[in-house]
């Protein structure tokens, strides 16, 4: 895909009902253009769409970059990307990918600006109605086998929670043996799980949050199963990465970047509002912010500062 500019000036702090900020002068031309990595996930759409609308008044044009993750470490590495906002670090995923991504950060190529998202998860679900019922924990999952249908509604092949469940599965790990897993994408899931809820069915699920249907739907995740999707219920976090020396050479923008966070369930409450509700993402991104004028006022602080770059 071609790299999109956002200009967000027009669009979203025109919707962000603040008062416009004082004239000043405009930040150095090599931090007027900022190069976020966007990876193609709507959670990292949303916040693309809340930072650019955060740095817009300050004289800040935000160009996003759509590239496969492999792509996005390689060029942040190599100076050709400034800032990617969604490095996704479960408590227990390593990947060959993910490797690149360390080894670069050990090399000093990438940097660890801050965390903008945690509480996340990811590690199986199900309807609060299953879990009010007794299925709590991986070791509950086996007593119901028979109202499952020995079945568990994975996502993808190439899904990392998909391949530890088939290890699950392989190994018989909590009495999952005789399970099968249905990979029909994240959509095929979606759509299981809604049609279960619906007819009040039991369903166990690969679910995740920030998402959509954590707002849509009450579910709740399972504990357990920590070597397989970490401790506390899949806990997972993102993190801020930068190219190498950004923060120094743009330190307005790092600082920001060091405290730039969203809750977890506001995430959800933005992708619901686009994905069920079919709102544009600018409008909801900004109707956010605007809903939050003492989190704007704290994102914006490094901006204001008379040294910013």
């Amino acid at each position: 895909m071609l790299a999109q500019t956002l200009r967000l000036s027009a669009l979203c702090a025109a919707a962000i009902a603040i008062a416009p900020a004082p004239a000043r002068a405009q930040p150095p031309a090599a931090c007027r253009t900022i190069r976020l990595g966007h990876g193609g996930w709507l959670d990292n759409q949303v916040q693309n769409a809340v930072f650019g609308a955060v740095v817009a008044p300050f004289g800040y044009q935000v160009r996003i970059e759509p590239a496969r993750l492999k792509t996005i470490y390689h060029r942040l590495a190599d100076g050709r990307l400034d800032v990617y906002l969604q490095d996704w670090r479960p408590d227990n995923w390593m990947s060959s990918v993910t490797a690149i991504r360390d080894s670069d950060v050990a090399r000093k190529r990438i940097a660890v600006a801050g965390t903008d998202l945690s509480g996340a998860r990811h590690t199986l679900a199900v309807p609060a109605y299953l879990y009010r019922a007794g299925l709590k924990d991986f070791a509950d999952i086996h007593k119901f086998a028979g109202q499952l249908d020995h079945t568990i509604y994975g996502i993808e092949p190439d899904n990392v929670g998909d391949r530890q469940l088939l290890s699950m599965i392989r190994h018989n790990t909590d009495g999952l043996g005789g399970f099968h897993l249905v990979q029909a994408g994240a959509g095929g899931m979606l759509r299981a799980l809604a049609a279960k809820i619906r007819h009040h069915e039991p369903i166990l699920f690969l679910g995740w949050q920030p998402d959509a249907m954590n707002v849509e739907y009450r579910i709740r995740y399972l504990g357990g199963g920590a070597a397989a999707f970490g401790h506390d219920q899949g806990a997972a976090r993102s993190l801020i990465l930068t190219r190498a020396g950004y923060a120094a050479q743009c330190p307005a923008i790092g600082g920001l970047l060091h405290r730039f966070r969203l809750p977890v369930r506001a995430e959800s409450r933005m992708m619901y509002d686009i994905q069920v509700k079919r709102e544009a993402v600018g409008p909801v991104a900004a109707a956010w912010i605007a809903a939050h004028p003492a989190w704007l006022k704290r994102m914006r602080a490094p901006l204001a500062s008379p040294a910013r770059g």
